[in-house]
């Protein structure tokens, strides 16, 4: 398969079936010429034949290892539960693959380093992140706002998350705590990876709680802020409870800005809006042309591992590490609280 330029595709696998793979890949490929998804494996064989039935992929492997010792393949995208993202990536750098792993890449610290390691082999492949938001430019345009200072500094920030589980997700991996399940490592990423690119991960306070009541003693319900040195006050609302919501709010001292439904663009090719939310200016002050996320994160992909666009793995390993700070940080209270409580 060629691309627009006449030069070969990147010939991608996926490792797991998981309906993210639709979203993320499969039809994404269809708009992005610099990649071909030739092969897929599936710890159930039956659910990785049916998926490649579907999408006409060519080749079905027997298991995944199989998959990662397949000649002429030069990537994957790994599409496992959680608590596996970790481990195959680094199998699958050690096999010379690139590696587009979902999100979160690593659920601790430790897991961190593991990839970091692998990383450091000489000739080491190309390793990114599917945090597909990151993949679009409001978050830049933000900042530049932010930085200008046009509507004065910014006090504060209130982001909400809340996606409602079908069914508390019986039998899906976000339910089971040992497969890295609970609400905060399934999107709460997404605020870090947002703050991140706005102001930074170095605050100089941090404070974090759950009832932790979900299935299998799972975060059902997250709330975490954090306080910088200059007084701006980050907070997260995440939630497998609530009604669907994505939204960024933030206070400035002559506006407020929103940036409401920013998840809308994984349906589809949809719009972005930065708008003002003040009672008398409910104005759009910014407005992009439709993008699909995971179109921009699969382009971004192929253009990784060309080299046209640097891997930025230092902003990986410093989210990771705040994301164990912050949920170290949810358990310790919910002890201290059990311990107050009898």
């Amino acid at each position: 398969m060629k691309n627009g330029c006449g030069q070969p595709a990147y010939k991608l696998g996926i490792l797991g079936s998981s309906n993210i793979a639709v979203s993320a890949l499969l039809e994404p490929a269809r708009y992005v010429e610099k990649v071909s998804i030739t092969a897929i494996a599936n710890r159930t064989f039956e659910k990785a034949a049916k998926m490649a039935e579907t999408y006409q992929i060519p080749y079905v492997a027997g298991s995944l290892e199989e998959l990662l010792e397949l000649n002429g393949l030069d990537g994957v995208y790994i599409a496992l539960s959680n608590e596996l993202h970790t481990e195959w990536a680094v199998r699958a750098l050690h096999a010379g693959k690139h590696v587009l792993a979902e999100k979160p890449i690593a659920l601790k610290t430790e897991d961190a380093e593991r990839l970091r390691m692998a990383k450091e082999r000489p000739g080491s492949p190309k390793l990114a992140e599917g945090l597909m938001i990151a993949f679009h430019p409001w978050q830049q345009v933000l900042k530049s706002i932010v930085d200008s200072g046009q509507f004065g500094q910014l006090h504060r920030i209130r982001t909400r998350i809340t996606v409602p589980a079908k069914d508390r997700h019986a039998g899906n991996y976000r339910s089971v705590k040992a497969k890295g399940g609970g609400v905060f490592a399934d999107l709460g990423c997404y605020w870090l990876q947002f703050l991140q690119v706005l102001v930074g991960l170095q605050p100089r306070e941090v404070t974090a709680q759950s009832a932790f009541d979900g299935p299998e003693g799972c975060d059902w319900t997250f709330q975490a802020a954090l306080k910088y040195a200059d007084g701006l006050e980050a907070e997260c609302l995440t939630s497998f409870e609530q009604p669907f919501r994505a939204s960024h709010t933030l206070y400035f001292d002559h506006t407020v800005l929103t940036i409401p439904d920013f998840f809308r663009p994984v349906k589809g090719f949809y719009k972005i809006k930065i708008r003002h939310d003040l009672p008398d200016n409910r104005s759009t002050l910014c407005e992009f042309e439709p993008m699909n996320y995971y179109v921009n994160q699969l382009g971004a992909f192929a253009e990784i591992m060309s080299g046209q666009r640097a891997e930025q793995l230092e902003a990986t390993w410093e989210r990771v590490q705040m994301q164990s700070i912050i949920m170290d940080e949810a358990q310790l209270r919910r002890v201290y609280y059990e311990a107050n409580r009898q």
